[in-house]
C-alpha cells in the first residue's frame, strides 16, 4: 500500500495517533472504527477529507471505545 500524495496526510496521521493515544485506543481500536465507518482497515486507505473527519470524532470523544 502507498501512502497518500495529499500535503496534510503525514500531519493528519500524526495528529490521529495523538488523539487516539489521549484516548488509550490500541490499533485495533483504530482499526475497528475505520473498518466499522468507512470500510478499511488503514488510514493509508482514506482520502483527505475521511481522515480529517476520523481526527475530529477522536478530538471529540471523552473516552475509548469500550
Amino acid at each position: 500500500m502507498t501512502k497518500p500524495t495529499y500535503e496534510k496526510f503525514s500531519e493528519l496521521v500524526g495528529k490521529t495517533d495523538l488523539e487516539m493515544y489521549r484516548l488509550g485506543w490500541t490499533e485495533d481500536q483504530g482499526r475497528e472504527h475505520l473498518w466499522k465507518y468507512y470500510g478499511v482497515r488503514s488510514r493509508l486507505q482514506l482520502t483527505e477529507e475521511e481522515l480529517d473527519n476520523f481526527l475530529l470524532y477522536l478530538q471529540l470523544c471523552d473516552t475509548p471505545i469500550s
